[in-house]
């Protein structure tokens, strides 16, 4: 490609994360080296170097040791509803259904909030009423992919595992159903737009990489809602897949 002479270090770092977004620069596939870089945008090899830190800073590129810069490779998720939330029966994590054995990581916090409207309204509670919320940030092969925020009613939950950051076993749904409590319909609602700014500073978001915000409410036998779920997912990292009996 003819050189781009005088372009900055801004303008080759956005050619080429347009070039990985449209499959140019496939999974996998070897980056230019800084050299290269120099040559095609007419700057010095010291700021073609820091456009690959800056691409992989940004989570586009990974840098092999002795063997160069390489588009980042990763699986999507297979999200698939409502079957991932059965396993709990198992004594399975949720989560297990969905990345299986990949390596995983999850931080949890564990609260009491005022509830929003959105989280009130189903539990059958006045907004600005405490809730206990379980927040979870999410990460697949060192990779940032969700965030959760679960909320619960505080007399229902205070005096079970629910309030750990460990549940055990089965999970919070395993707890729930040892108190009578066992979720056995559930609803989401969901919708794709861009990250706010502190969404995009914990997923670690390349720019323009937009999420999908889900809503998600389960209900006991008597149809009590007993969770409510508020989830961001990197829409880049997810495949969304539901099931529906007709």
């Amino acid at each position: 490609m003819p050189g781009k002479r005088g372009a900055s270090a801004a303008v080759a770092v956005e050619a080429l994360r347009q070039r990985i977004i449209d499959g140019t620069y496939a999974p996998g596939d070897r980056m230019p080296s800084a050299t290269l870089i120099s040559e095609e945008f007419g700057i010095d090899r010291g700021t073609a170097a820091s456009v690959l830190a800056q691409l992989r800073e940004a989570g586009y590129i990974i840098t092999k040791p002795s063997s160069g810069s390489y588009v980042r490779s990763f699986e999507r998720i297979v999200r698939s509803f409502p079957q991932r939330l059965t396993v709990w029966r198992e004594g399975e994590s949720i989560q297990d259904a969905d990345t299986g054995k990949r390596a995983r990581m999850v931080e949890v916090t564990v609260g009491e909030v005022p509830a929003s409207e959105t989280v009130a309204s189903p539990l059958g509670l006045t907004p600005g009423d405490p809730v206990l919320r379980r927040s979870r940030r999410f990460a697949v092969e060192q990779r940032p992919v969700q965030l959760a925020d679960s909320f619960y009613l505080v007399d229902m939950v205070r005096a079970t595992p629910i309030v750990y950051t460990d549940t055990g076993p089965g999970g919070v749904y395993a707890r729930l159903a040892e108190i009578g409590h066992a979720p056995v319909r559930f609803t989401e609602r969901l919708h794709a737009r861009m990250p706010l700014p502190a969404e995009r500073a914990a997923l670690e978001l390349p720019g323009g990489t937009p999420v999908i915000a889900v809503v998600r409410t389960a209900f006991d036998a008597e149809d009590r809602c007993v969770e409510v779920t508020e989830m961001i997912i990197d829409a880049s990292a997810y495949e969304l897949e539901y099931h529906a009996e007709v």
